[in-house]
């Protein structure tokens, strides 16, 4: 057995936020023309603003908010991804909870592993797309069911035991040690050696600088919608 060859990018993400779906769909994509490996950290966006002090964008002002909103629009366009920006967007938003669903990945990266993706894919697909909660039993059992998930009790019983609860703080606290203050938050790790963090979605024909990879714009061709 030897190590992976590739660069080893680690996403930090939560479900609540936007970028960090256009993020994941763009480093999934990327996967296939670059040599990296991607490893999925899901973390609590919230217990991240509190502890580093920052507040949500869409609280930060009014005029932020209303641009934020139409950018997700332009953004998702762009890279393809059918993504619907609610009209009550900061309610939407600063209402909704997705610790359980964050938890939900890690039941499943825990459990079963190769499910780990499909599994976040459909939590965002759900509140991104289809603009529906991911907080109760019944919504995280959906999005289980999508993923053709068998099982889905395993890792519904997962959710709430200790080791998962601690397992999200660990992985918020890791993002925080790195200097993450929103999401996404990026490590590249590259397989020669050094390392770089990266904030936000659009950050990857940086990302490819620093690995000696081209960029190779949206890559629409190889979307999943």
């Amino acid at each position: 057995w030897e190590m992976s060859r590739n660069h080893i990018i680690k996403l930090y993400y939560d479900i609540i936020s936007p970028y960090s779906f256009i993020g994941f769909e763009c480093l999934l994509r990327y996967r296939v023309v670059w040599p990296i490996d991607v490893v999925l950290k899901p973390i609590c966006l919230g217990g991240l603003f509190k502890d580093v002090g920052n507040t949500p964008p869409v609280k930060s002002c009014e005029a932020k908010a209303n641009y934020m909103a139409k950018e997700l629009q332009m953004i998702s366009r762009h890279f393809g991804i059918p993504m619907n920006v609610p009209k009550n967007f900061e309610s939407f938003v600063m209402t909704a909870n997705t610790v359980d669903a964050c938890r939900l990945i890690l039941a499943t990266q825990k459990l079963r592993p190769d499910k780990a993706e499909e599994v976040s894919r459909q939590l965002f697909d759900r509140f991104w797309i289809d603009n529906k909660e991911v907080k109760s039993d019944a919504d995280l059992r959906e999005c289980l069911k999508r993923a053709m998930v068998d099982k889905p009790d395993d890792l519904m019983d997962k959710i709430h035991t200790p080791e998962i609860k601690d397992q999200l703080k660990k992985n918020t606290k890791e993002a925080q040690d790195i200097g993450a203050f929103g999401l996404p938050w990026i490590q590249v790790n590259k397989a020669g050696g050094g390392s770089e963090v990266y904030f936000g979605s659009d950050r990857l024909p940086i990302i490819g600088e620093f690995i000696g990879q081209s960029y190779h714009g949206p890559l629409r061709h190889l979307s999943l919608f």
